[in-house]
């Protein structure tokens, strides 16, 4: 067990947002979150997958949710909130349905918000979180889980609005139909909704989770501060840590930027240069497209990346992950597309079909990252 300091947790955030691909919960909610617990002379205690008892509960902690219509946010704009956390209360609510403790949680993906939720959720609990997720990244909708691929049950599943209301879903056809009914709650307070999922044991996550990715984010911010402190190129620092591929570079010209049905869609153009593989040099604009993260990527047109592969969009003088939101996504940033090979859960048959193109209609086959360079 490792107990994380402020610092350790400032990093995490910080490679977190990178390696989060525009997704992964709001940055602003995580520092309130962290501030609480750290204020308190309380801490985040870690524990890797092969510390975790072979017998004992964790649950996944988190959100469904994202962007909705402006009237589906009237409709529930009078309505008086909770004052208490909406992820504690659905990890206590499941505790309380299974009539057993959790030892600890575990995070949904890698995100400078949801990241943080399971750590929170912990400390408020007094419980352990691991270091790792479900993903190697973020991703749209919980369905898209490595324990999905591992065949771990997603239910029992509570849910709790920002107004009280709680729901638990005994059992679900499967993953995809437990992600709709969460979804329709989520639009329908306003949102997003609070959710603790898939109760298992330690020796079943070691199985069905991607291990050391709260790490990963915490050892990538470090090396991201020290290269800004050192004004060193941090761009190099991220691909240089992360064994990513330098895919283009340029400045925005365009995103269009749509919430509704509980998810960020759109497309952002870029106006720049190929940095590396087979069209180095050339001068064009890639479309990278988005549903609450960058998903897929053309270069003038012609396919160039695609999930279960990671496309990260960072700011190409800081390094800084850039979010899927009309405030970060300015016209004329300079910008640097940044591709990273997925975890080698989703490069199976299974995970391709799950979190490739196809799952999401786009009519374009998926190549390896490394491939489409060559």
């Amino acid at each position: 067990m490792k107990p994380l300091s402020l610092q350790d947790v400032n990093h995490y955030i910080i490679g977190a947002k990178v390696l989060a691909c525009g997704g992964g919960g709001s940055e602003r909610t995580a520092q309130k979150r962290i501030k609480e617990i750290y204020e308190r002379d309380d801490c985040f205690q870690m524990v890797t997958l092969d510390e975790a008892p072979d017998d004992e509960l964790f649950f996944i902690v988190g959100s469904v949710g994202g962007g909705v219509s402006v009237t589906a946010q009237k409709a529930v704009a009078k309505l008086p909130r909770i004052k208490t956390d909406l992820y504690v209360e659905a990890a206590q609510r499941l505790a309380e349905h299974l009539g057993r403790e959790p030892f600890g949680f575990i995070a949904t993906e890698i995100g400078p918000g949801n990241g943080v939720v399971p750590m929170y959720v912990a400390a408020k609990m007094g419980k352990v979180f691991m270091d790792g997720d479900c993903c190697g990244r973020a991703k749209p909708e919980i369905a898209i889980s490595t324990t999905n691929l591992a065949g771990l049950p997603i239910t029992p599943l509570s849910m709790v609005s920002p107004f009280g209301d709680l729901l638990i879903l005994k059992t679900a056809v499967d993953d995809a139909r437990a992600e709709v009914i969460a979804r329709h709650v989520a639009i329908a307070s306003g949102g997003t909704v609070g959710v603790a999922r898939c109760p298992a044991t330690g020796r079943d996550y070691r199985q069905a989770a991607i291990a050391g990715t709260a790490t990963r984010c915490i050892q990538l911010g470090q090396a991201m501060n020290e290269t800004r402190e050192e004004d060193g190129n941090v761009v190099e620092r991220i691909l240089s840590e992360t064994g990513g591929i330098n895919l283009f570079s340029g400045k925005i010209t365009q995103a269009q930027i749509t919430d509704a049905g509980g998810f960020t869609t759109g497309s952002v153009e870029i106006s720049g240069r190929v940095q590396e593989g087979k069209w180095q040099g050339r001068d064009g604009t890639v479309r990278v497209w988005c549903k609450n993260e960058y998903l897929a990527m053309w270069f003038n047109d012609t396919p160039m990346a695609s999930s279960p592969d990671s496309i990260c969009v960072v700011d190409t003088t800081t390094g800084e992950g850039i979010a899927i939101n009309n405030v970060e996504l300015k016209t004329g940033r300079h910008v640097t597309v940044i591709g990273i090979p997925a975890a080698p859960q989703w490069q199976t048959a299974e995970g391709i079909k799950l979190f490739g193109p196809s799952h999401f209609q786009l009519q374009m086959e998926y190549t390896p990252i490394e491939k489409h360079q060559s």
